[in-house]
């Protein structure tokens, strides 16, 4: 029996700017339509159809995922006051436990709070962030049951364990205690902005809380931070160009702000609090940041000091302040490594690892007068492990390594690599490989290649189950490190933005001839993976370069660009003038029209294909893929499998729970493994073959 792919009718669109294009499935954004459900239920019906055949294979990959977790492990417990703070799961529980001991180690164990309660009886329940008051009798906690980033603050009492009748709703996940029993909180607009930071006092009307700060650019979003000190609060006020901090004193007796430095066209900046002075990361005059220090009771530009030059080849990525000693996190040739800078001495040095490719998390400490520091180590092979280095010894301790209980799994069977590709204009491309050191290299092998090159977020190289399941199945797992991210410093973000976005899109297509050309893999035996903006990644190099690519799984994907950059009351809109242009200027329209990949579908063959989409995502709206999905069933030329799945109980993370979100990553999993049964395998053994 043929099962025929659905087809979303082409219906007129409704009159909307002039500077839209035709959208003949506009009708696909009103979720509310009977007839749009009823197609999104279709496409998931065809999906599970298809896939049928390979129930078994994606219920083996769920095995290997989970026999790869510690199902009841637990975190190494960091002492705050008189008590020591742990999370721990349990087996066969989706959401961890939130644990203290009072006292000691030896202590009775209290769980103050218990993620599963509060998830009880919902599809999706996503715990923002969670933080206890000064005095250790009250937890704060937000809350998101839809996946749409709307979250709800609560507050318990330790001492009863009841919920207080305080209740915020419509507000983002972060939130900051000023004193017991007050907090400082952001809500969201009607758009889903973060726009306004109010203050609440236990036991008061949310309506009467005070509006403390209200940001009036709708290119800037607005955050919340702490210093390490717990001697200030941050409101931070962040555009993709740009970006402004006031402080807040938490002894202060009233809800004033002290402006740092106001905003300024291209300059960012970043800022906690040490002794009489605040540490500021800025890139003024210095592409991949620099270090100040600035007076607290002057800390405008003219009274910063530098504290650490900039350098052209390392970025400053960020810091964590002790009273005796900075944690500086750099990067250098696309690699992380960590600064320690004393304090006052101002002497410093750098911690570095040997790996091909590593990844590092420093974490902030709960006690701002300790003499050491934790921090994570992973690799694309090395499951995490985490250390505590003694500033005062220069020695560190291994405290904690990621148990895999799997006894197939181990660290000796994987080869890490990183290669450099030549793009088109020069550029050398990092390439992080992970590939089992059996690995046959007679001919090309099956090769997954991830990319983003967006918002100059960095792709890291860090541990997942993910990764190496794919790579026990015969893949090669392969990094594309392209411009749009900060791998090799700002100066690579900026090359891969606005007029230069192009760049992201060519250098993706440069890597993947350069692996082809190498003879690591060929396009029959090659799978892109992406989303979000990875997923608009896709798009384009689907549209651009098809014939190189066996199969694309775009998650997420931001592909409807043209139209949704149009439309200022999507949440995210005004703030991304900055990444890719404002397209009511002629030149930043016709840019974003040329590779907009919705707009951009052409009548040729496609590799075959997974899209997946959120239902209540905020941040990529369904309907882009779903109208993406109906363009090209409606143009392409070729009977590819193209599948479409939106996961109706989610948002732009997928699951919330643990066991959910291995069951997802097993279904993209097998989607993948099943195309190199069906359709590589047999080219395989024909290029063995005597």
């Amino acid at each position: 029996m043929t099962v025929t792919p659905p087809r979303a009718p082409k219906r007129r669109a409704r009159q909307r700017s002039p500077l839209h294009l035709s959208d003949p499935w506009q009708w696909l954004e009103n979720v509310d339509n009977p007839k749009t459900m009823a197609y999104l239920s279709e496409e998931n019906s065809y999906y599970q159809e298809q896939m049928k055949p390979f129930s078994e294979l994606k219920s083996s990959l769920f095995e290997q995922l989970r026999a790869r977790v510690a199902e009841d492990d637990s975190s190494i417990p960091e002492q705050d006051g008189e008590f020591w703070y742990y999370l721990r799961y349990e087996k066969g529980q989706q959401y961890p436990l939130y644990c203290r001991k009072k006292g000691s180690l030896e202590a009775p164990e209290e769980v103050y709070l218990d993620h599963n309660e509060i998830a009880a009886d919902q599809d999706f329940c996503e715990l923002g962030f969670a933080d206890v008051n000064v005095e250790h009798k009250l937890v704060a906690f937000s809350v998101d049951n839809e996946g749409d980033e709307r979250f709800v603050i609560r507050i318990k009492d330790l001492e009863t364990g009841q919920l207080l009748a305080d209740e915020i709703e419509g507000a983002s996940s972060c939130f900051e205690w000023k004193a017991k029993d007050s907090f400082f909180y952001i809500k969201l607009d009607e758009q889903n902005r973060p726009k306004s930071v109010y203050f609440h006092r236990l036991g008061t009307d949310p309506e009467q809380d005070v509006l403390v700060y209200e940001e009036k650019d709708p290119t800037f979003f607005v955050g919340l931070d702490a210093a390490e000190s717990d001697q200030y609060i941050f409101i931070v006020t962040q555009g993709y160009h740009s970006s402004e901090t006031y402080a807040h004193g938490v002894d202060w007796p009233d809800l004033r702000l002290q402006l740092i430095q106001e905003r300024k066209d291209q300059h960012e900046y970043d800022v906690t609090h040490h002794g009489q002075n605040f540490i500021i990361i800025s890139n003024d005059q210095a592409v991949n940041y620099r270090m100040f220090t600035a007076p607290i009771d002057q800390p405008s530009r003219e009274h910063w000091r530098e504290l650490l030059a900039h350098h052209p080849d390392i970025l400053i990525e960020g810091m964590i302040a002790f009273e005796t000693f900075l944690v500086i996190i750099e990067r250098h040739e696309a690699k992380p490594r960590l600064r320690i800078l004393s304090m006052p001495e101002q002497e410093s040095y750098v911690l570095e690892f040997e790996e091909a490719a590593y990844e590092i998390n420093v974490v902030g400490g709960r006690d701002f007068e300790a003499k050491s520091f934790r921090y994570w180590y992973s690799s694309l092979r090395t499951p995490q492990i985490l250390y505590d280095y003694d500033t005062s010894l220069r020695q560190q301790t291994q405290l904690k390594t990621r148990l895999i209980p799997d006894p197939s799994f181990s660290v000796d069977a994987y080869q890490i690599e990183r290669l450099w590709a030549p793009a088109r204009d020069g550029k050398q491309i990092p390439v992080t490989l992970l590939y089992r050191k059996d690995l046959c290299r007679i001919s090309p092998q099956p090769l997954l290649l991830h990319g983003y090159g967006s918002y100059g977020d960095i792709m890291e190289c860090d541990f997942s189950s993910y990764r190496t399941c794919l790579v026990d199945q015969g893949f090669i797992y392969a990094i594309a490190h392209i411009r749009g991210g900060m791998d090799l410093g700002r100066s690579w973000y900026l090359d891969g933005k606005l007029e230069h976005k192009w760049n992201s899109f060519h250098d993706f297509i440069d890597v993947t001839e350069y692996l082809i050309a190498e003879k690591w893999t060929a396009p029959e035996f090659l799978i892109a993976e992406g989303s979000s903006a990875g997923g608009m990644l896709m798009g384009v190099v689907a549209n651009e370069r098809p014939e190189l690519y066996c199969g694309i799984l775009a998650s997420v994907p931001f592909v409807d660009v043209l139209n949704t950059m149009l439309d200022p009351s999507q949440p995210l809109t005004t703030l991304e003038y900055f990444e890719w242009g404002h397209p009511e200027e002629p030149a930043s329209y016709e840019r974003i029209k040329s590779y907009s990949p919705y707009d951009n579908v052409k009548a040729q063959t496609y590799p075959h294909m997974l899209v997946i989409a959120g239902l209540h995502d905020q941040r990529v709206m369904y309907w882009e893929a779903a109208k993406w999905v109906a363009k090209l069933r409606d143009m392409k030329t070729d009977d590819h499998l193209l599948l479409f799945k939106v996961e109706l109980k989610a948002g732009h993370g997928g699951a919330s729970g643990r066991y959910d979100a291995l069951h997802e990553i097993a279904e993209e999993l097998s989607f993948v493994v099943s195309l190199k049964q069906r359709f590589m395998d047999p080219l395989l053994k024909t290029a063995i073959a005597p």
